[in-house]
Parts: C-alpha cells; sequence; structure tokens
C-alpha cells in the first residue's frame, strides 16, 4: 500500500489535504448500486468495531464511555465507540450522506418513532454465538440485535411509513451494514479447534442471521469479514516470537471463514436475485497498513505492535484501556486505540481503501 510507506509528518499532511469531505464525494459517472447508491438509511450490525455506545446502557464490563475514548470525535467527549474518534461504520455514513447511525440502547421510544435515516444496533464483546461475549456481561448477539431490528420495524417504522409499500421501499432503499464474528474466534478458538468446522459453524449461524434480515426487508448488503486478530497487540506484544509478529494459526483460521463467507455471499447473489453485496476485505485492509510482511514484525512508520492507551502497555489479553489509562499524545502515530481497536486514522484510511481507491470493498 502506498500510504504507509509515507513518513509519519507527510502521512498526517496527506491526509489533512484528503479531508472527510473527500469521501463523500462520489464521482459523477454511474456507479455500481452499493458505491453510488442513494440510501435512505444505514442500519448497523456488529461488535465493538463499529458499537456507538450501546453498551453504555447495557450491564457489562465493555464499555468505552470514558476519557481517553472520544478525545479527537465530536466535542471531544467519549460516545461509547471504541476509538479516539469515527468508526468505520461512521465513515460509511458519512460517504453515502447520511447521518451517524446512532445506537439503539440510547433512543427514547420518541426518538426511535422519529428516526428514518437508519439505527446502530452493534454491541462491544458479543459475536455470531450466542454466548460469546457473556462471560463479562451482558450483550447483544447477532440474533438479539436482528430482533431488535424486527422490533424497530414493528413497534417504529411501522408508525412512520403508513403504508406497506412505503415501509418496504425503505427497507429495500437502506443499507445494511454487518462487522461481527471475530469475538467469537478471541473466546471460542483454541489450537485444538479444528478450524473448518468452526468456520462452518459459524458461518451458518450468521447466514441464517443474513437470511432473516432478507426475509425482514434488507436487499442490500455491507459485509465486512474478520480482522486479523492474530496481529492485535493483545496477541502480537505477549504471545509472539519474534515479538511483534503475527499469530500465524489465528491469522489462518480466521482466514478460512473469510474465504467460506465470500463464496457463500455469491451464492446468496444467485439465491436472491434482487439483493446486492458488497464485501469488504477489512483483514487484508489491516494487514496492509502493518506493511509488507504478515507474520513478521512490522516495517511501518506507525505503530502497529502497541496500543495508544494504555500508553505502556504489558501485552496481557485482560490488560485495556481504562480510565486510569496513560495514554499517547498523538493518536494518529498508532494503528491501534487500545489494544483491541483501530485509531480513527485507520478507519479513516479504510474508507480511502473502500470508496475511492476500490481496493477494500468490491461488489460481490
Amino acid at each position: 500500500m502506498g500510504l504507509p510507506s509515507l513518513k509519519p509528518c507527510l502521512l498526517l499532511i496527506f491526509l489533512f489535504l484528503l479531508n472527510v469531505s473527500t469521501i463523500n464525494s462520489k464521482p459523477s459517472k454511474v456507479e455500481p448500486v452499493l458505491f453510488g447508491g442513494n440510501f435512505q438509511a444505514l442500519y448497523v450490525i456488529g461488535d465493538s468495531l463499529v458499537d456507538s455506545g450501546n453498551n453504555n446502557n447495557l450491564n457489562t464490563s465493555v464499555k468505552a464511555n470514558f476519557a481517553p475514548y472520544g478525545s479527537d470525535f465530536e466535542g471531544g467527549k467519549p460516545t461509547g465507540r471504541f476509538s479516539n474518534g469515527k468508526t468505520i461504520a461512521d465513515y460509511i455514513a458519512i460517504y453515502y450522506g447520511l447521518p451517524l447511525a446512532p445506537a439503539y440502547m440510547g433512543l427514547s421510544e420518541e426518538q426511535k418513532n422519529n428516526i428514518s435515516t437508519g439505527i446502530n444496533y452493534a454491541s462491544a464483546s458479543c459475536g455470531i454465538f450466542p454466548d460469546t461475549g457473556t462471560q463479562l456481561g451482558k450483550c447483544l448477539s447477532l440474533s438479539a440485535q436482528v430482533d431488535l431490528f424486527e422490533k424497530t420495524i414493528d413497534n417504529n417504522l411501522k408508525k412512520k411509513f403508513k403504508t406497506n409499500s412505503e415501509l418496504t421501499k425503505h427497507l429495500a432503499g437502506s443499507l445494511f451494514m454487518t462487522a461481527i464474528g471475530v469475538n467469537d474466534y478471541a473466546f471460542y478458538f483454541k489450537e485444538t479447534t479444528d478450524p473448518n468446522e468452526f468456520a462452518k459453524k459459524l458461518l451458518h449461524d450468521f447466514l441464517k442471521q443474513i437470511k432473516r434480515l432478507h426475509e425482514l426487508g434488507a436487499r442490500k448488503f455491507f459485509i465486512n469479514n474478520l480482522k486479523p486478530l492474530g496481529c492485535y497487540p493483545n496477541y502480537i506484544v505477549a504471545n509472539t516470537v519474534p515479538r511483534g509478529s503475527c499469530s500465524k494459526y489465528l491469522n489462518k483460521a480466521v482466514a478460512k471463514y473469510n474465504v467460506k463467507l465470500r463464496k457463500s455471499l455469491t451464492h446468496l447473489k444467485k439465491t436472491f436475485s434482487e439483493a446486492s453485496f458488497l464485501y469488504s476485505d477489512y483483514f487484508n485492509f489491516m494487514l496492509g497498513l502493518r506493511g509488507p510482511s504478515t507474520n513478521q514484525v512490522s516495517s511501518n512508520l506507525m505503530n502497529s505492535i502497541s496500543p495508544c492507551c494504555p500508553s505502556v502497555y504489558d501485552g496481557d489479553k485482560r490488560t485495556s484501556c481504562t480510565p486510569r489509562s496513560s495514554s499517547c499524545k498523538v493518536p494518529d502515530t498508532h494503528i491501534f486505540f487500545d489494544p483491541f481497536h483501530p485509531t480513527e486514522l485507520a478507519n479513516f484510511m479504510y474508507s480511502i481503501g473502500c470508496f475511492q481507491q476500490r481496493k477494500v470493498c468490491q461488489v460481490v
């Protein structure tokens, strides 16, 4: 990739010039619907990568509603996003000219009745399997999030749209983004686990919920594959040799799921001919930020080993960013804001790779 090879100062200048307005400026030529579409709403299904504050209102230890989270977000205040600023879901909304999707759990019933531009149901620590993440407290699994979306239709959207045809048009004209599944690997995948069987079971449960969304009226899907978990600080600092290299067995396991996911979307496209799918290769995007090597220490000038928060990281899987943690002064010099999540700069670079360079995202 070109961007990571720049010196940090030049990289920041380049990204400053290529500001958020660039993301929102789509080419004038006729685009495939998922790049050039004029969507009515963005509905977000996922985990902490795209949680916009749902866990703030759940009985769980997994929260990001405290400083230094949100230090570069609008107003400089924490919102529950697991980053110093915007998430990839936020940048997707910006690209399509939509408001940032608010967290479902933070909305009053009146607000739910009035919103028609999308809602975020994502929940940190949860996954595709129903019990994933519950070891840390309450969270919203994939099926629970789809349940809430169905509740949104029955209790709120049917009030907003007076006829079935209007509601059907809204749902068919909305974009449904998913970014979920890596926590299932983090909690349940072991070196002795059969990677093919695990991926097969996980994909089966994921597709079951995608088909539910389709039955509910969804027609446009933005599907993220899973991140290279074996290259994240909570794995590479203390658990790899040499220090800073990726966990090869874990990345290979996740990659098997991603391959199966991509093939399944081709099959779904044939089954649901009226549906459209955009496949986002988040796995290789994050590997690209590390530099040319996937299983060696990164040569990237951005810090790809240690998180910004805590600034002194011991590599323990249980260590995270807390209200008492010290954080780095310039998050943009890091790929990771905390041991599990990217910085706003990394999320911004993703949006450029997806929407401008068209290397990360492809229409199925």
